[in-house]
């Protein structure tokens, strides 16, 4: 007769004795990622394990090995974050880039030269030095700043990660290393501009390597005309154009657009070969088939390389379409509406490669104007001097 589970532990957990006689406890159930609890049966902190491993329910595929890593270890404080893909973020491309992230994070620095690293180990010196690490990886100026960027959104990630450590008691509270660490910067008070901003020559270079009728021509056309991230873009087809605009919903925070098709991009849609029957999508790789979003990623990284553009991305393209706007003294409001951001803050950090000399020259302009008025029209004159404000003069 199979041993029953004793009636006052809660559901799926289990009780042993160690091999030093100490009773244990251990949290198992298929699909949840296991583990064993830290806290005394019944103390507040046993409370807090157990909702976390009720919570910490595994992906399909995501089972094997689950875990079976060291307690409280590094791996095994990243295998219960990732378990619940709410956690990461509000859509699966973001769930993505996070595991990534993460994984890689586990992969250089989850096991030392003695094994596996504690969570309760990590001091906010060895975050400093392991920023400061990946911030050299790679030449500053390198494809979107390399090192800074990927060094930037590990330190966001981790942030979240040491927090989470703290609710499941695997650090005390207030005691995230990440939060303590220096934050990761281009230099002293400055911070990481980020993608490259495509300038007008970058455009012309690109397009005289790749003609009208290709994907990778439609892919930069696609991206510069919408103004949206390569997460949308790549899945951009004939279903989502409804009374000449697109329709759809961003992949990043769900915000519903309506976006015109200009005429540029119109025809750079028409002189496409016709696509495989049943296939709504506008871009497709060699095979005929949709991209994927990491593809899709890879192979403009591809066509910017073949076009002689290291340096640029498909993200490059979408503060390309923001610089333009500035440049043709677009409001803010205007510039949102085709972004798709919700405040001017965001848009600031996108419009800030706008041609600073052609934008000062236009201002200067208009001032010698006004200027030249008071001097043909003494009267204005008073009147400015009245009102204190050249506007109403």
């Amino acid at each position: 007769m199979a041993k029953k589970r004793p009636r006052f532990l809660p559901e799926y957990v289990t009780a042993y004795n160690d091999r030093h006689g100490k009773k244990r406890y251990r949290y198992r159930r298929a699909g949840y990622a296991s583990g064993h609890f830290k806290g005394e049966l019944g103390s507040d902190e046993f409370r807090a394990e157990y909702t976390a491993f009720q919570a910490g329910k595994l992906e399909q595929g995501q089972g094997v090995g689950a875990g079976r890593h060291p307690v409280n270890s590094i791996a095994d404080l990243i295998a219960r974050f990732v378990a619940s893909p709410t956690r990461l973020g509000p859509t699966a491309v973001t769930q993505a880039k996070v595991r990534r992230i993460l994984g890689r994070f586990q992969d250089r620095y989850g096991v030392g030269k003695n094994g596996p690293r504690y969570v309760a180990d990590f001091t906010f010196e060895h975050i400093d030095k392991i920023l400061e690490k990946e911030r050299e990886k790679q030449p500053e100026g390198k494809r979107m700043v390399g090192g800074i960027e990927a060094a930037r959104k590990l330190r966001k990630e981790l942030v979240r990660l040491f927090d989470y450590a703290e609710k499941v008691r695997m650090r005390p509270a207030g005691s995230n290393p990440v939060r303590l660490a220096e934050t990761v910067r281009v230099g002293a008070g400055q911070r990481s501009p980020g993608h490259v901003t495509w300038s007008e020559e970058d455009i012309t270079l690109y397009r005289a390597k790749h003609r009208l009728g290709t994907s990778a021509r439609l892919a930069l056309e696609l991206l510069l005309w919408t103004g949206q991230r390569r997460g949308d873009v790549y899945r951009f087809g004939s279903s989502d154009v409804k009374d000449g605009r697109f329709a759809f919903d961003q992949a990043k925070g769900g915000k519903s657009m309506l976006l015109p098709l200009a005429p540029q991009l119109v025809a750079a849609i028409v002189a496409m070969p016709s696509p495989p029957a049943g296939t709504t999508v506008y871009l497709l790789n060699e095979y005929g088939k949709p991209f994927s979003y990491a593809g899709f990623g890879n192979k403009f990284r591809e066509w910017c390389d073949d076009a002689g553009l290291p340096e640029r991305s498909a993200h490059g393209l979408r503060k390309a379409n923001a610089r333009r706007l500035a440049e043709l003294g677009m409001s803010q409001q205007s510039i949102k509406a085709v972004g798709g951001w919700s405040n001017d803050r965001e848009v600031a950090t996108y419009v800030a490669a706008a041609d600073q000399g052609r934008l000062a020259s236009a201002a200067i302009a208009a001032l010698a104007e006004w200027e030249a008025g008071l001097v043909a029209n003494p009267q204005r004159l008073t009147d400015t001097e009245k009102t204190g404000d050249p506007q109403n003069a």
